[in-house]
């Protein structure tokens, strides 16, 4: 019976959990890996459930010892977590701000940063000590020792309303309008992007993540852990780079906005879980607050609308926002450029035309979204976009990557296939005696370039040019390591050479790309410009009609193509030019790209 009162709310009295080592997690520690994984484990906890074999390594129980396994790639690993020992709670007077009370319930404005109730790692301080030093005796049992009184949960960093049944009557009437989801729960966030509707419904189903096991997931109906989840929401207000939304649950699911919101782009802000890896620290936690419950008494039959204040910290980010650029229907909103780098933004010593500086933020300044699109990493691209004040993410690697240039971290990166890493072993051993050599290999990770094989043509290009992170190193030592893409260095001469045989040798989930007269690049079928600006478009709710792109190469085709609106400059060779709506006068020395800005600015009704 307490199951079904209290549905998805309820915690497991033991835990199973089944797992397969990936390539990235491959040479961790079992013990350290593990508790990157459990949330809230310690690792002394971790060691012990190893040391009493509640850990298997392809079906084998560890011992003591075995904390120090390095995993494999693939590795099958199980970990049973035990049924938390009965405890006896200590009442403790923390104050509380209570909305509502009766005989039979009370309603909290849950203050950010407290646990709603004990478990590992919070076991004391929680709002379920709190509530024995004020209820005594009076809260319901059917929460157990742990939770009495608890019908709903809200995270830890999420703030606002929650109700507590101080009767075991009111507990049951309380868990079926949850159930039967006539309870009704609105909350206000601030997220990360533009949503494009102004209200919308989501509508997924939510399981634990395969490869995080802190962290819920959009998955499948037919995984064996999925529910639905129904979550309401309504645009209140739009800034640059944040939109303030109003969120109405339909159903509770563990982590249910904060999952489905990054889902589709848009994590909540400040979220050090699904958003950025880089957090919003001055938010000290997700900017999420349970603003308003709604409810029939399950005692009197009255129906209760409660609402709370937006706590400080939200008031407070929320006037930081409006002191900024307030997004309107101004001249580009909703507008998204994504421009190549070489040939087309930048001269040819690495220079951008004062007209281009100018142009980009007079479009960034009247609400228009730029957005570098280039095959460099980012120690290349950090200057430009420091000096062109970018603040839209940018897709890097040649669609690899999108790059947060604010929080200054990945939002998101593709791999390499494993079978397609032995490439760069099979070139090595086949160009072993040819007459240009074996061509310089460059492995590009997400925080560093590896040098399998070095070229003259690197020391301009990593060296002289920028003090680019790299590091010469074997291919065994990084093979389980995230490549976003790797580069074969060539001379001209022998280019044609290289990519006859790589034609020759084609392999799945690769595509391959020529980006230069001397580099020619390997990047994961997921990978592109194309692709890579599509997806920062559906993070930025930007429609593609609404995405102008400017580029002046081969590796630029595929965007060029996709975008609403293309613009290359004049000096992009003739069949890049056939698939451009424009065609620019200047070319990248003289501000080609301030022309399409100009173009742009001036036919927009037209053109978008």
């Amino acid at each position: 019976m307490q199951n079904n009162l209290l549905d998805e709310e309820m915690l497991p009295a033991a835990e199973m959990l089944n797992m397969t080592v990936s390539s990235s997690d491959a040479g961790k520690r079992l013990d350290v890996w593990l508790s990157e994984l459990l949330e809230g484990r310690t690792r002394s906890f971790i060691q012990k459930l190893i040391e009493d074999g509640s850990v298997q390594l392809n079906g084998k129980p560890t011992v003591k010892k075995d904390k120090n396994t390095r995993l494999t790639e693939g590795m099958q690993v199980e970990v049973n977590i035990p049924a938390p020992a009965a405890m006896e709670l200590v009442p403790e007077n923390i104050p509380l701000q209570i909305v509502y009370e009766d005989a039979d319930l009370l309603v909290v404005n849950k203050s950010k940063g407290m646990v709603v109730h004990p478990a590992p790692g919070n076991y004391t301080g929680t709002l379920v000590h709190a509530l024995l030093w004020h209820c005594g005796d009076s809260l319901s049992g059917i929460g157990g020792v742990a939770r009495p009184g608890i019908v709903h949960r809200i995270d830890k960093d999420t703030s606002g309303l929650l109700i507590v049944a101080k009767s075991d009557r009111a507990h049951v009437g309380l868990a079926d309008q949850i159930r039967e989801h006539s309870f009704t729960r609105q909350y206000e966030a601030v997220v990360y992007g533009n949503i494009k509707e102004e209200r919308g419904t989501l509508r997924d189903y939510l399981g634990r993540s395969s490869s995080d096991r802190k962290k819920m997931a959009v998955v499948s109906p037919l995984a064996p852990d999925a529910r639905e989840a129904v979550t309401h929401f309504e645009v209140l207000e739009r800034f640059e780079g944040f939109t303030h939304v109003r969120l109405t649950l339909e159903t509770g699911r563990t982590h249910q906005i904060r999952v489905q919101m990054a889902a589709i782009g848009h994590p909540v802000a400040g979220d050090p879980l699904y958003g950025p890896q880089k957090v919003i620290t001055e938010l000290q936690g997700q900017c999420l607050h349970a603003k308003n419950v709604g409810f029939v008494h399950p005692v009197t039959g009255e129906h209760l609308e409660l609402d709370s204040e937006l706590p400080e910290y939200f008031t407070r980010f929320l006037e930081k926002l409006r002191r900024g650029k307030k997004v309107t229907s101004g001249s580009m909103q909703g507008i998204l450029m994504a421009c190549d780098c070489d040939g087309t933004l930048i001269c040819h010593d690495d220079s951008i035309p004062p007209a281009n500086v100018e142009a980009v933020r007079r479009f960034i300044a009247a609400g228009g979204q730029f957005a570098l699109a280039t095959g460099r990493p980012v120690p290349m691209v950090e200057r430009f976009i420091s000096q062109l004040g970018i603040t839209t993410p940018c897709v890097l690697f040649n669609g690899g990557m999108i790059y947060d240039p604010v929080d200054k971290r990945p939002l998101w990166y593709t791999e390499i296939p494993l079978e397609a890493k032995k490439m760069v072993l099979q070139v090595m051993k086949d160009f072993q005696d040819a007459p240009g050599g074996v061509p310089g290999i460059e492995i590009f990770a997400p925080d560093m370039i590896y040098l399998l094989n070095w070229h003259s043509y690197m020391q301009w290009h990593l060296v002289d040019r920028y003090p680019i992170k790299h590091e010469k190193t074997t291919f065994s030592a990084i093979e389980h390591l995230p490549w976003v893409k790797f580069m074969f260095v060539c001379d001209e001469k022998y280019m044609e050479d290289l990519i006859k045989y790589l034609d020759k040798h084609p392999v799945d989930g690769v595509q391959l790309v020529r980006s230069d007269r001397m580099l020619y690049e390997v990047l994961p079928a997921s990978g592109g410009k194309g692709s890579g600006v599509e997806r920062l478009a559906d993070m930025l709710g930007i429609p593609k009609r609404r995405v102008a792109a400017m580029g002046d190469y081969e590796n630029d085709r595929e965007m060029l193509s996709w975008a609403g609106f293309a613009a290359v400059p004049v000096n992009a060779p003739p069949e890049i030019q056939q698939i451009a709506d424009l065609t620019t006068q200047a070319d990248n020395t003289a501000g080609a790209v301030a022309e399409a800005i100009d173009y742009i600015i001036e036919h927009k009704q037209s053109i978008f």
